[in-house]
């Protein structure tokens, strides 16, 4: 089973444009997702609760009520979330809780408010997902409790090729823990991404990359397709065996297909 390990679905007029930092003026249902992937070869993937839904974790809910045993969720919870609730959500297909520190002024002190959220994951088995601005990585991660079990999207977000080389306390602090989506390459076009890559390969191993493709590409839209994440995939990783652990292996190890 190859699976695309990030991506969203929403409906545009359930969304709370007060809260986003975009308009969204489009639906990104779960049939047009499967369609794509069907295309590529793939099977199965892992549902992300875009920003702009805030802690409305209801249409990624139903969703995963649609195929359970090819989608997983990620969803994002207020910090005062009980444990019933979140073994609740887990019975449902949530594997993991995002923390949205992209744009926030103060992200380590969102961070420390959830030290309680963090401690009951790491108690139910379930991941830690960091979505925050570039160039902040290092410095967030050691704000996050020790055998907490880490996602990062998109390369880590480093604003430049060497980044982590010069400053990775934050990352070793948890690399037997951490992982890293390989995705939304658009996002950062400043960086050399096989460099980047590289240093995560020498750092936390092969057995720690995912694969996403960012669907629907939000506010990328008009650049970006669903096959061009996969090309720019393949251009950064040419072996077949390696390919078959970032999108077969790791995601059934961590997600539990």
């Amino acid at each position: 089973m190859k699976i695309d390990s990030h991506f969203h679905v929403f409906l545009a007029h359930a969304l709370d444009q007060s809260k986003s930092r975009y308009t969204v003026g489009y639906d990104a249902p779960i049939e047009q997702w499967q369609a794509l992937v069907a295309k590529e070869g793939l099977d199965g993937g892992v549902l992300v609760q875009p920003s702009f839904l805030g802690f409305d974790n209801a249409f990624l809910l139903g969703t995963l009520q649609q195929s359970p045993l090819t989608l997983r969720g990620v969803a994002v919870l207020e910090a005062n979330t009980s444990r019933t609730q979140i073994l609740e959500l887990q019975d449902q297909g949530i594997v993991g809780v995002r923390l949205n520190l992209y744009g926030e002024q103060s992200p380590s002190k969102v961070i420390r408010d959830h030290w309680r959220l963090i401690e009951l994951l790491n108690e139910c088995d379930m991941h830690l997902e960091l979505h925050h601005d570039d160039g902040l990585l290092n410095h967030l991660l050691l704000e996050v409790p020790t055998d907490t079990v880490i996602v990062v999207d998109h390369f880590g977000r480093p604003k430049t090729d060497a980044e982590f080389i010069h400053e990775d306390i934050g990352i070793q602090k948890h690399a037997n823990k951490l992982w890293v989506k390989l995705s939304a390459q658009y996002r950062t076009p400043q960086l050399d991404h096989a460099k980047v890559l590289n240093y995560w390969r020498h750092n936390i191993g092969d057995k720690k990359l995912l694969w996403g493709s960012d669907w629907p590409h939000t506010r990328f839209e008009s650049s970006q397709t669903y096959s061009q994440q996969l090309t720019d995939l393949k251009n950064l990783v040419d072996d077949e065996a390696m390919l078959h652990q970032i999108l077969t292996a790791n995601p059934k190890n961590l997600y539990g297909f």
